[in-house]
């Protein structure tokens, strides 16, 4: 028996001591949370037009998806799916690449998802001008990394910069979120997870 599996089983049988109406009150919270994400995000959408090429149940599957292999929850990944639409130049299959490596680097550095969506998109948006601000955060660009995205932006290949640039970040947060998921700590989220669906 591995201490993960006593820490789990202890995990259970608090589950199972806690009185009725704490569950309820957690269930309660989440489920306006949830509501007040999915709001948000059905808001980003309309206002851009789904230019990132998903719908809302795209979205969410998405979300859920990635949630399993992370220790974000995956309200907190619809909030920086929102955050990402927003730059209406992250597109199609650089979409969720972009998104994965905001999980990744929010796990890697310890801060919100949301910020690291943020971070992303605002380098994505802009390839020639945002390795500007990567490189101060000790990212290494080469020469002719730089004068290919500065080629690829004057000749509006913004989908080909993006990939560039998310490669070069990918080389050192790529993985963290996986990483953090098998540890204990992800193996509790994981139980809690599976937890709220008995009570969905």
């Amino acid at each position: 028996v591995t201490s993960i599996d006593l820490s789990l089983a202890t995990l259970t049988k608090g589950f199972a001591a806690i009185g009725g109406g704490a569950v309820f009150g957690m269930f309660i919270k989440e489920t306006v949370d949830a509501q007040n994400e999915l709001a948000q995000l059905n808001a980003a959408l309309k206002s851009t037009g789904q230019a990132a090429g998903y719908n809302g149940r795209q979205l969410v599957e998405m979300a859920e998806r990635m949630a399993k292999s992370t220790v974000q929850s995956s309200g907190d990944i619809i909030n920086a799916q929102t955050r990402l639409l927003s730059y209406t130049g992250i597109v199609g299959e650089n979409f969720p690449r972009a998104l994965q490596l905001a999980i990744d680097q929010s796990v890697r550095l310890g801060e919100e998802v949301t910020q690291s969506a943020e971070t992303i998109g605002k380098a994505l948006e802009y390839p020639a001008e945002g390795i500007s601000a990567l490189t101060k955060q000790g990212f290494r660009f080469s020469d002719q990394q730089k004068e290919l995205l500065k080629d690829l932006a004057e000749t509006g290949r913004l989908a080909e910069a993006q990939a560039i640039v998310m490669g070069v970040m990918e080389e050192s947060y790529a993985g963290a979120g996986q990483a953090a998921r098998d540890t204990l700590g992800g193996a509790l989220i994981g139980l809690r997870e599976s937890f709220n669906d008995l009570l969905g």
